[in-house]
């Protein structure tokens, strides 16, 4: 008896399980462009669904094979940035790429800034007409590195709904709070100081004066200039050392801008700071200069 009425009741579960299968990939063909294989990785649109408050809130996902790793926005002394080109989108207004925060990673005898595994960029768009549907068409270039180093290139597309839940809102959402939260002139100004090392030019030491621990330290200069970061002497000390990837390059003025983020044990803080790389500065004491924390003689 009991096997007879098994027998009726299975193809009923049956359909009832290919129905919930079917729509969820019904879902993620709404809601995610289909994914592009690159070199050891894979890439997509993902989105979180309808506007809120005028913005479409979508990630650029970027999985990664064993081992391999790609780039923040400013990796350092190797390595190639991500390049969002969004110029063939239609009804797009505005386009703000988000950069969760990175960490640092030893390549073939060099540090680097990237991700490894899975990472999230967050994408914000607020179209030009609200009342028509957005079509997104991103051309990505990417590196994914490993054992050697691969160029990589997505074509990715996605009309956007106007409306309906999406699966990947929760991811895109937690990729958002690992974006660091900019600081105002004045909370820098409080928790961030900047000091000229002593007895040696383009060194400086960065200071976070918060109650929590700071963890890491990246930091970012205009090309063709990019500056190291490592652990200093002292509690949430860093020091920061000038570099070029040119030995041709000639030196910045007296003041170089750069930006550095500071992650703690809660989140990541990004400041502006100016670096004075005046020749024969050995000290340095903390003022207010164009919003930014600014080290000088």
């Amino acid at each position: 008896m009991f096997d007879r009425m098994s027998a009726r009741i299975w193809p009923f579960g049956a359909v009832v399980t290919a129905f919930f299968v079917f729509s969820a990939h019904a879902d993620e063909a709404v809601f995610a462009s289909a994914a592009v294989r690159g070199p050891q990785s894979a890439v997509r649109l993902l989105t979180a669904g309808a506007a809120r408050a005028g913005v479409y809130h979508l990630g650029v996902e970027v999985e990664l094979e064993p081992q391999i790793i790609t780039y923040w926005r400013q990796p350092g002394d190797a390595g190639a940035p991500p390049v969002f080109d969004f110029s063939r989108s239609d009804n797009v207004g505005e386009i703000d790429v988000l950069y969760p925060t990175p960490k640092h990673i030893v390549e073939a005898g060099s540090e680097v800034a990237g991700y490894d595994r899975r990472v999230i960029f967050p994408v914000h768009v607020t179209p030009r007409d609200p009342q028509r549907p957005v079509s997104l068409r991103l051309a990505f270039d990417y590196a994914a590195c490993g054992t050697i180093c691969l160029p990589a290139k997505a074509q990715l597309s996605l009309l956007l709904p106007m409306m309906g839940d999406s699966p990947f809102s929760a991811a895109i959402a937690s990729a958002e709070t690992t974006v660091p939260r900019k600081l105002a002139e004045s909370e820098a100004r409080r928790l961030v100081a900047v000091t000229r090392r002593g007895g040696e030019d383009d060194v400086w030491i960065v200071r976070y004066l918060g109650s929590e621990r700071a963890t890491d330290l990246f930091a970012e200069a205009p090309e063709p200039f990019y500056l190291e970061s490592r652990r200093g002497e002292g509690d949430n000390a860093f020091e920061l050392r000038l570099a070029s990837c040119c030995s041709a390059v000639n030196r910045p003025g007296a003041a170089l801008a750069a930006r550095v983020t500071i992650a703690t044990e809660s989140e990541a803080l990004e400041a502006q700071v100016l670096l004075d790389v005046s020749a024969g500065a050995t000290s340095g004491r903390q003022l207010k200069k164009e919003g930014a924390v600014f080290a000088t003689p």
